[in-house]
């Protein structure tokens, strides 16, 4: 593949993916093939190794908003051919405590719904599969109350769920259509607890790209969040379980290097 020297290694759990980038100190670049998740790993694997090369993207999970956000293409072809071009750009990353994310640190209704998927259910029906684990969840729709505090202001509300991206795109929506995973900012939208109607309006205006006009709309854009939740809920970060609460957000600017088209 363009003249590189490629080494194959096939993961067979999270655990094999830390020793796999342990032990890829003197290569020139990594290269992940998955989703979202596979590279939540890998790039952390790659900060705690201090393995500072360009990182490779073939989005070949059931979840892959981070590879659209760049629009690197799912067809391997077209994949391979942005890394063999050697164009790099440096991306910011997010930090949840003490765990870097590339994408989107989640949770409230529906943000756990990767975490409890049956592997054969995901691997056959692909993202269908979480819309059908989404519906199973809706008997369970609840707000819970959370604190967000930002270097300006304190906010207390009663939320469905709240997201932190990195990039522009969660769950095949495009929630913050402005925004770029290297601005040196990261964006928290948090849907209000409203009634079933509004709530239907605003997935209606999210698919039309309107839905930060909407009053049941939090939408805040900084470099750092502190978010706090008395109840024992589940936290998502890039489709894996995250910490539990008090959750300190904050971006960390220009951390990775990615191949970019």
């Amino acid at each position: 593949m363009g003249n590189y020297e490629v080494a194959l290694h096939r993961t067979t759990s999270i655990e094999s993916i830390y020793d796999c980038i342990k032990e890829s100190k003197d290569f020139d670049c990594i290269v992940a093939s998955g989703g979202d998740g596979t590279l939540n790993h890998v790039i952390n694997a790659m900060i705690q190794n201090n393995l500072n090369v360009p990182l490779g993207i073939l989005p070949s999970g059931t979840a892959n908003d981070f590879a659209n956000h760049l629009g690197i293409s799912k067809k391997l072809t077209d994949a391979c051919d942005v890394i063999v071009n050697g164009k790099t750009t440096e991306f910011d990353l997010g930090k949840i405590n003490d765990r870097y994310f590339i994408n989107v640190a989640a949770g409230g209704l529906l943000t756990d719904v990767s975490q409890k998927i049956d592997i054969n259910l995901k691997n056959t029906l692909g993202k269908m599969a979480y819309y059908i684990k989404g519906i199973e969840q809706l008997p369970n729709f609840r707000a819970i109350p959370i604190t967000i505090t930002t270097e300006t202001q304190t906010i207390q509300e009663m939320v469905y769920l709240f997201v932190v991206l990195n990039g522009s795109t969660a769950g095949g929506f495009k929630l913050a259509p402005d925004a770029t995973a290297n601005d040196g900012t990261l964006n928290l939208i948090a849907i209000k607890s409203c009634n079933i109607v509004e709530l239907f309006n605003l997935f209606i205006k999210m698919l039309k790209g309107e839905h930060l006009e909407s009053s049941s709309v939090i939408y805040l854009r900084g470099r750092e969040f502190n978010i706090e939740c008395h109840e024992e809920i589940e936290t998502d970060v890039d489709g894996e379980t995250g910490p539990k609460f008090p959750l300190n957000v904050r971006v960390s600017n220009k951390k990775i290097k990615i191949f970019t088209p």
